[in-house]
This record gives C-alpha cells, structure tokens and sequence, in this order.
C-alpha cells in the first residue's frame, strides 16, 4: 500500500469548521477526491460524520418531535401530522441558507435574460457607443451566472442532505415502532409491508420532495416578479399567456392525485408480492422436500403480472 500512497483520512483533519469559501465552493470534498484518483476509495476513507447526521441522533430527534406533535394534537383534538414534525427537525442554519440561495438563484435567473437582452439590442444599433458600459454588462451577465450556478448547487445540495436525514430518521423510527408493538399487532401487518414502506415509500424523500416543495414558494415569488416586469415591458397581452400557464397547475395537480391512487393500489400488490418472495425463501427446504416448486413458481408468476 505504500507504492499507492496510502493514507487513511482521520477525523482529526476534518475536526475544526468548514470555512465559508470551502462551504461555497465544496473544496472540503477535495481530499477524498485527490484519495479516489489514486486508488480505490473504501469506506474508511469516507469523511467522518457529524453527530448531528447520524441515525440514532435524528431518529431521537424525530422521535421528540411527533412526541411533542401527538400531545398538541391531543390537546386540541385533531389528528397529529408526521409532516409537521418532520418540517420542525430543519434548523435555523438551513432554513437561512435555502431561503437566501433561493432568493439569490430567483433573482438571477430574472436578471439574465434582461441583461442577455439589452445586450444583443444594443449590439443590433449601427453605431456603437458606450462601449465599457457594454463591456461591464456583458461582465455582469457572466458574473450573474457564476451567482446563479453558486446559489443552485447550494440550494441542490442542502435539499438533498435534509431529505437524507429525514429518511434516516422515518427508517429508524419504523424499526423502533416494530419492537415496541405486541405479538398481536405485528400479526397485523406483513412483513412485506414494512419492507415496501421502507425500501420504497420512504426511500422516495431522499430524491426531489423537499426540493420541490421549497421550489415551489420560490417559483411562486418568481411568477409574480416576472409578470409585473412582462406587463411593462412588452404589455398586458402577456398575462394571457400566464393565465394559461396558471389554468394548467389544477390539471397537473389531478393527475398528481390521481397517480397517487393508483400507487396505494399498487402498493398492496408489491406487500403481497415481497410477502410470498418471503415465504418461499424461508420454506424453501419444506417446499423442496414436498414437491412444490410448481404451485408456487405459478403463485409468483400470477403475482408478477
């Protein structure tokens, strides 16, 4: 290993904090790329992880949340919300970065084409002038961009942490609801159920739901800026074009809902599936004794269709 170079990344290296420009730019990640480009990387190499993002931390943390959500509601008498207390595990730290980042990357993206614009009318004259005034915005259009790519990785990258710690934490809190049930109750529910509600239902928040859910105030702020600067720049015949985009959102909206009847549906055909995968698996050597391989090969093969 010493003709590779090997060295093992310690939590030492990584002990105090990120500073701002390495945060920005991700330049803390740069070690165990320069690692991965000279060998194999494996998992001792990985960065040391924070108490606050291991599973056992957020799963308490979640666990107090829905504790303190379950007492309110119980107090006002209505039904407890999981997605009330799972909103409250994001700290303040996040909330101000996705806030700003959002903000920033909305006001960039309205400021480009406004830029990119001015920029080909005033090249489209036949005489030039103010020549450094068009070098400093085509200056500007180039910084404006730099912003904007800046702002939309963080965003990206702080949307795709928190829904990974939230799954972490909804995972361990299903494994902790299971020892705390009864025999009885566990009757209640296949196996194949909990494992489709974990390796699928849950696995599905660490992917674009809480990007899209905080895209959606944004893109909401943006709307508004762009169709105040659309009516006085071109005229009110742009709104026309708005509306329609507005009469869409209900239509999306339904197939949204509907698509999500036909997973619930489809949901207990995947619990019955996992369950009989289960079954066969663990009485594997009864159905190999008894000679039953070709019932339950057209058990599965029903199931499948």
């Amino acid at each position: 290993m010493a003709n590779n170079k090997y060295r093992k990344i310690t939590s030492t290296e990584h002990s105090g904090s990120v500073s701002f420009f390495s945060s920005l730019f991700f330049q803390w990640i740069n070690i165990l790329i320069k690692t991965g480009s000279e060998r194999a990387v494996d998992k001792n190499d990985l960065l040391p992880l924070k108490e606050e993002n291991t599973t056992c931390f957020l799963t308490e943390e979640l666990q107090a949340k829905w504790t303190e959500e379950t007492d309110n509601s119980r107090i006002q008498d209505v039904k407890p919300k999981l997605w009330k207390s799972v909103f409250k595990m994001l700290t303040a730290k996040d909330s101000v970065i996705l806030i700003t980042a959002g903000i920033i990357n909305t006001i960039c993206r309205i400021f480009q084409p406004l830029l990119l614009g001015y920029l080909i009318k005033s090249l489209m004259i036949t005489r030039l002038q103010h020549n450094y005034f068009l070098y400093g915005c085509a200056s500007a259009l180039g910084i404006n961009e730099l912003i904007c790519s800046l702002s939309m990785h963080q965003f990206e990258y702080r949307c795709g942490v928190f829904g990974i710690r939230i799954s972490s934490a909804l995972k361990g809190l299903v494994y902790m609801k299971t020892l705390l049930l009864s025999k009885d109750s566990l009757l209640k529910f296949s196996s194949g159920r909990v494992i489709d509600l974990v390796s699928n239902d849950v696995q599905r928040i660490e992917g674009d739901t809480f990007q899209l859910f905080f895209e959606g105030a944004r893109s909401l702020m943006e709307l508004v800026i762009v169709t105040c600067l659309l009516v006085n720049l071109i005229g009110w015949q742009t709104v026309m074009g708005i509306l329609l985009l507005c009469m869409l959102m209900p239509y999306f909206a339904g197939f949204s809902y509907a698509g999500a009847i036909l997973r619930l549906r489809t949901a207990a055909l995947s619990d019955h599936r996992i369950t009989l995968i289960k079954e066969v698996v663990t009485g594997i050597r009864a159905i190999k004794t008894n000679a039953w391989e070709d019932e339950y090969r057209k058990k599965i093969k029903n199931v499948r269709r």
